[in-house]
């Protein structure tokens, strides 16, 4: 019997191909578990769904509405809800004197406010003793030049993990977060050429501040998820390093 048999997932944020979401949720349908992949783009969605045998709800993570629905159509058509995921996010590279109070507030739509309202409905509806996870960034703790926003509302994110954690306790939920460093899909590479900026020597700067000599995958990050949700992993309101010791050195500093 597989670790997460009978067990029915939400990943929010698996419409990016190669991204995240994606890998968290083709490794839970390998372990065993029924998965809802959600965000935006439902013809991705769709086709995710149908390989790994799951169902798909376009979701938008600043729609708070949205999410209920996609909490209720879970439960509906699954009779049960043990594990969610949140991968949602994007880090759009704004220099601090081009800052706007727009910009600013739809990173915290994105990363503080929609994860804080996910969890809130999530748990109300998951099992006692399920296990919640939402990605940070290693931004939220060491300075990356272009992102402050993101990496601000990420901040303010992880402090709504310890606070559910705790307001939570009664149901014996696990809710913990994730801090992975740079984790290249298209889409950040799309962003890093946006700034002007080649993606490979991006990339390889990190790879350099990294100890176990490469970049983080999204299959590394699935891993990690895997981990934090199987029922035998005891903690909460923990967010975990998972960089490949990129924490203990940092990120490459590149001016705005």
């Amino acid at each position: 019997m597989k670790d997460l048999e009978n067990k029915v997932a939400i990943v929010l944020g698996a419409s990016t191909p190669g991204g995240m979401g994606e890998a968290m949720a083709r490794r839970l349908t390998a372990e065993g578990a029924r998965v809802v992949v959600s965000g935006l783009g439902a013809e991705h969605l769709r086709a995710l769904a149908e390989e790994l045998g799951g169902s798909a709800l376009e979701a938008d993570i600043t729609d708070q509405q949205k999410i209920t629905d996609l909490v209720a159509y879970t439960k509906t058509t699954y009779g049960r809800l043990d594990i969610a995921v949140n991968a949602a996010g994007f880090a759009p590279r704004v220099p601090f004197k081009e800052l706007t109070e727009e910009h600013l507030m739809h990173m915290a739509k994105m990363h503080f406010i929609g994860p804080a309202m996910f969890i809130k409905h999530v748990a109300e509806t998951i099992v006692d003793g399920g296990a919640i996870v939402n990605i940070s960034s290693l931004s939220a703790y060491d300075p990356l030049s272009g992102i402050v926003g993101y990496a601000a509302s990420k901040r303010a994110g992880d402090r709504v993990i310890q606070g559910a954690a705790l307001e939570y306790r009664q149901k014996r939920l696990r809710i913990n977060g994730i801090i992975p460093s740079l984790v290249p899909t298209e889409l950040s590479r799309k962003g890093v050429r946006a700034f002007g900026m080649d993606p490979d020597a991006f990339e390889k700067s990190f790879v350099d501040l990294t100890p176990l000599g490469r970049i983080t995958r999204p299959e590394d990050i699935a891993a990690m998820t895997y981990m934090l949700v199987r029922d035998e992993f005891f903690e909460t309101g923990q967010i975990f390093n998972y960089s490949g010791g990129n924490s203990l050195l940092g990120h490459p500093r590149f001016l705005a």
